[in-house]
């Protein structure tokens, strides 16, 4: 199967009619790693465990690790499952200060620019939750660049990128002309296919080449500059 790229894949949508860009937060605008395996350093280190140590004695590799679930990660380093759910929960309660170890990715600030320059709108659907997707783009200082921002709720009534990606679009007024989702994983793309919109996979973050593929993704984009290429061609 060929591989779209930026000189591949769906055509892309008139900028003219002042479609929307929906982007990912975690992997596609930001670089999580520094700030996850400070969130499992910390959750390890509550229940009486050495995470580096745990996972050298694994022969995993750091960053590839802490890009799978919690429970995934604590399996594959051997965490006793009798403080497995513990770690989890510590864990958790330290994800929402993770983004300040956050950073954008290079080439994500000139992307957004080129977008609003040429009329996209520019939303963000992330599964964190909202407040703390917020606060990760105030500090980032791209708040301003985004007419809709809409995470997952502490009421779990937005448990799935798709649901994620259906209210933000509530939230956007007027209706975009069209929808481009750029996005880092494969499972994104069942959310965009759900709203009809062109899916770009972003594979500088967590999911590889192979997996967009896989997915279905209407194009690929090596670096954030391809999806300047894509959406502005």
């Amino acid at each position: 199967m060929a591989m779209p790229n930026a000189h591949e894949g769906t055509p892309p949508i008139d900028p003219a009619a002042s479609p929307l860009a929906i982007f990912d937060l975690d992997g596609t605008l930001t670089d999580p790693v520094p700030g996850l395996l400070t969130c499992h350093r910390y959750a390890l280190d509550r229940v009486g465990l050495d995470f580096d140590a745990l996972v050298d004695a694994s022969g995993a590799d750091q960053i590839e690790l802490v890009r799978s679930p919690v429970a995934t990660v604590h399996e594959a380093i051997g965490v006793p499952a009798a403080v497995s759910d513990d770690a989890e929960q510590h864990y958790r309660e330290r994800r929402p200060l993770a983004g300040l170890d956050d950073a954008l990715y290079p080439g994500i600030d000139l992307l957004l620019t080129s977008l609003a320059n040429a009329g996209w709108r520019i939303g963000l659907a992330t599964s964190q939750l909202d407040a703390v997707a917020v606060r990760m783009l105030d500090r980032l200082g791209i708040a301003d660049r985004f007419v809709g921002v809409c995470g997952s709720d502490r009421e779990r009534t937005r448990t799935s990128k798709t649901q994620v990606v259906r209210h933000l679009l509530s939230t956007v007024d007027p209706k975009p002309s069209g929808i481009a989702v750029i996005a880092d994983r494969g499972t994104d793309v069942e959310a965009a296919k759900a709203v009809g919109a062109t899916f770009v996979g972003a594979a500088w973050g967590f999911g590889s080449v192979e997996e967009l593929i896989g997915a279905n993704a209407d194009a690929i984009a090596v670096t954030p500059a391809d999806v300047i290429e894509l959406l502005l061609r």
